[in-house]
């Protein structure tokens, strides 16, 4: 940017981004850069706040929770609103207690799902209520996701899924290396 706007400002050669008002947009706790092969130290010395540049930002906060807009029972807007709270709390390092060793986190009951006979049936029902029934509005399908720690989890709540799942199903069949054979055709 001091490159090209030399040609405006002739000590843009001495301002940050050359003057210009740069906009990053992101929530730095959760998306860090990849560095290949990179230990923690090396991702967290590439992240934007620990750059020279950083001095030069003015951090500006989000206030208002859009999703909070979309809804209309009471109850659901105090509940969504006590987990952003929550949530935001927890990524600004308010919740813990650091005795130097441990760091423990206290999560609140409301928002902790203890089923110890089926979770994977606990998670998905609590997540996708309608799925059961098949009378699910497709749209809570495109607004909720259930994160897993590993693979193995995830293929447990596709078949879960997939077992009480009421529509026809289809299964599609994908390839993640290329055939290095010169032609095209089975044997």
């Amino acid at each position: 940017m001091r490159d090209l706007m030399r040609f405006k400002n002739s000590r843009s050669s001495t301002m940050t981004f050359g003057g210009k008002t740069v906009v990053l947009g992101r929530d730095f706790r959760q998306i860090l850069p990849v560095i290949p092969k990179g230990t923690r130290q090396d991702i967290v010395q590439a992240s934007i706040n620990s750059s020279y540049l950083w001095n030069n930002c003015e951090v500006l906060r989000l206030t208002k929770n859009l999703r909070l807009r979309g809804l209309t029972n009471e109850e659901d807007v105090q509940k969504l609103d006590s987990f952003a709270k929550w949530i935001a709390d927890l990524g600004d390092g308010n919740l813990s207690e650091d005795n130097g060793v441990n760091c423990n986190i206290m999560i609140p009951s409301s928002i902790v799902l203890e089923n110890k006979v089926d979770p994977i049936r606990q998670i998905v029902e609590s997540t996708f209520p309608e799925y059961r029934s098949g009378n699910m509005d497709e749209r809570q399908l495109e607004n909720r996701a259930i994160l897993a720690p590993t693979l193995d989890v995830v293929d447990e709540v596709n078949e879960y899924m997939n077992g009480i799942n009421q529509a026809a199903s289809m299964t599609y069949l994908s390839c993640d290396s290329v055939c290095k054979a010169e032609s095209n055709f089975d044997m």
